[in-house]
């Protein structure tokens, strides 16, 4: 019977476990099955993740790779533009015979003057690559000139700032410079390079005649690689393009000679002048495409075959349609290659 004094909830109340009895609990745990799913999902996890990061890795690499293939070539553009932008020819008005000759000590006596003209014992000379030697036929073009630099063959004449030397840019195809004994030979490395030839102050043959490019004799003797794996040097003499929109005032072929023509009455604008501003482009290629191209004492086909009707004439919509032929041409080839272009203005120029 229920107790009257006992509250109605507690009749629903089970029995509880009296304290100190031992009680069975349940243990819960993963199952085989549902460990095995984890482990395919962590595995997978992984696997997307290694792939990621490898990829992420090879971009980087080749990215790296890219930059550090053309540092050397970029470089070496610096260094051929600054140089190019002190070029010099100290023009002066001098007398003219009525034949268009200046006058010279020997002349004095006899000379008769029939007008003023630009004279200049320098000279300022872009000509097709190969010309009297300097590079290689179809690597574009050479150019040299004079500019002060100080270079001398000896101590004594060191430090005079004002020293002229004479200066080449060109593009060489050839085998790498083999070590001067008794270092061991090294394995043929045949390579398009940019070359600077740099003349010592001694040496300089400029003043010999004002006449002619004779001095050009000794310029290759002093070439030295600056970079590796160009293989075009475009160099275009023009006015500024405000000047001259169209690119061919100047030259209509790229080359340019200030002694052309110097000594006729009138005297053409380029005679012993400065261009105002040279439009220069090198094309490097990566090491790799150079590896796989350059096997032989030869310039590759390939890739001369890719400059064939090109850059013949120096107008500005020709040459824009040049350079886009050039990049289809290259890419069809699978080669890595860019194009590095600037204006170099002419600080001592007077043309008009």
């Amino acid at each position: 019977m229920r107790n009257p004094c006992e509250p109605l909830a507690s009749l629903g109340e089970k029995s509880k476990t009296a304290p100190g009895r031992n009680s069975r609990r349940k243990i819960t745990a993963f199952t085989l099955l549902e460990m095995l799913v984890a482990c395919a999902v962590l595995a997978m996890l992984s696997a997307l993740l290694l792939t990621t990061l490898g990829q992420t890795t090879s971009i980087t690499r080749r990215a790296t790779e890219g930059i550090s293939a053309f540092q050397a070539a970029r470089a070496a553009f610096d260094i051929m533009t600054t140089n190019l932008g002190q070029a010099t020819l100290s023009s002066y008005w001098d007398y003219q015979d009525d034949g268009g000759d200046f006058r010279t000590a020997s002349s004095r006596a006899s000379f008769k003057p029939a007008a003023y003209g630009r004279n200049s014992e320098l000279h300022f000379l872009i000509q097709p690559a190969g010309t009297q030697g300097l590079g290689t036929t179809g690597t574009g073009e050479m150019v040299a000139f004079q500019f002060p630099t100080a270079f001398a063959s000896s101590a004594s004449h060191e430090g005079l700032s004002s020293l002229l030397s004479a200066c080449g840019y060109y593009v060489e195809y050839g085998d790498i410079e083999p070590l001067p004994s008794p270092f061991p030979q090294t394995a043929h490395k045949y390579r398009f390079r940019l070359m600077q030839a740099l003349l010592p102050a001694e040496n300089l043959k400029v003043y010999d005649s004002s006449t002619g490019n004779a001095w050009l004799s000794d310029l290759s003797s002093y070439a030295t690689p600056i970079a590796d794996n160009v293989i075009y040097l475009l160099v275009w003499p023009r006015k500024t393009q405000a000047e001259d929109n169209a690119g061919d005032e100047l030259s209509s072929n790229f080359t340019y000679d200030s002694r052309k023509n110097a000594r006729t009455i009138p005297q053409p604008q380029t005679a012993n002048q400065l261009p105002p501003t040279l439009q220069v482009s090198i094309v490097c290629i990566d090491e790799a495409s150079a590896s796989r191209f350059c096997t032989g004492e030869t310039p590759p086909a390939a890739i001369s075959s890719a400059f064939t009707g090109l850059f013949a004439n120096s107008t500005q919509a020709q040459v824009e349609t040049d350079m886009d032929q050039l990049g289809t041409r290259l890419g069809s080839l699978g080669v890595n290659f860019r194009i590095l272009t600037t204006i170099v203005p002419l600080r001592e120029s007077k043309m008009q």
